[in-house]
């Protein structure tokens, strides 16, 4: 995923992030790294979620 220092990351793009994350601890054999990725893949769905909400509210500003 590419950041931008200054426009936060959609939604779309933070459950993307979690899919990835989930996928490769799906990957491995080591409980230790599927653990962290797990982990990290739950901070990046949550990232999404407020992200659309964010986003929700901001088209219902729009209007």
């Amino acid at each position: 995923m590419n950041y931008n220092q200054n426009q936060p990351s959609s939604s779309e793009e933070c459950a993307c992030e979690a899919e990835r994350l989930l996928n490769q601890a799906n990957q491995t054999n080591d409980v230790g790294v599927m653990t962290r990725r797990i982990a990290a893949a739950d901070v990046w769905a949550r990232l999404a979620q407020a992200a659309a909400v964010r986003e929700t509210a901001a088209r219902a500003d729009e209007r």
